[in-house]
């Protein structure tokens, strides 16, 4: 089940969507939004970068191992989709400028576009040495459940005008990894159709092969969800 990006330089000529984001767990939504970047753009590859330490969320529950794990059943079977784990062995803080420059050394002949939800546009500025993200790769932004129409704030709209800051389109899906989460802790709860329901919810909203591998490993479970 091996998924990864190889690692060294690659100078081929290629258009790669990336997919940054914890995956705490990987859900539909991501795999949508995946679907969707690669169809608007062209993209010979999607990459799915997980997040090592992300500046502006300041943990993860569940360990980098099966993050990577839970991602690489996720993708099984979708030519040209992979995993780079860049950020991961990365110690500190990880930014996405960091990323994307390590990336256009690595892979100088790539054509890069970042994609972020529609709702992290208007927090674009904030990012860390945001105005150097478009010297590395192309911004592509998605809608997401709630959000009908993209804002483009006034910082940003020469990259807009310039097509470096895209539109991308994806048919709306309402998951959150945080609504995942607590489904997943009452996998343990002592009632049985309590369990029944999360453990539905979960396959409604994971690849099976996840939701799988999150009752295996008793991933987001707490002790309080069994009393």
């Amino acid at each position: 089940m091996q998924r990864l990006v190889p690692r060294g330089p690659d100078f081929s000529d290629k258009k790669v969507v990336l997919i940054g984001g914890s995956f705490d767990p990987v859900h539909v939504g991501h795999l949508q939004m995946a679907k969707s970047a690669q169809a608007h753009c062209m993209a010979d590859e999607v990459w799915f970068v997980p997040a090592g330490q992300p500046w502006q969320k300041p943990w993860q529950l569940a360990s980098n191992w099966h993050r990577t794990e839970m991602l690489k059943l996720a993708i099984t079977g979708a030519p040209g989709w992979f995993i780079h784990t860049s950020e991961l062995e990365r110690e500190g803080n990880t930014y996405t400028v960091d990323t994307l420059e390590e990336f256009s050394q690595l892979y100088p002949a790539h054509s890069f576009t970042w994609i972020i939800g529609g709702d992290q546009v208007r927090n674009l500025p904030t990012w860390h040495n945001w105005e150097s993200l478009f010297d590395f790769a192309n911004i592509g932004m998605v809608e997401r459940a709630g959000v009908s129409f993209i804002e483009i704030p006034p910082t940003l709209q020469k990259y807009h005008d310039r097509n470096h800051l895209i539109r991308i389109p994806m048919p709306t899906i309402a998951v959150s990894s945080t609504e995942i989460r607590r489904q997943a802790a009452l996998l343990d709860h002592l009632d049985a159709d309590i369990r029944e329901t999360a453990r539905t919810r979960l396959r409604n909203n994971l690849p099976r092969s996840v939701a799988d591998y999150i009752e295996l490993e008793k991933l987001y479970q707490t002790p309080e969800t069994s009393v």
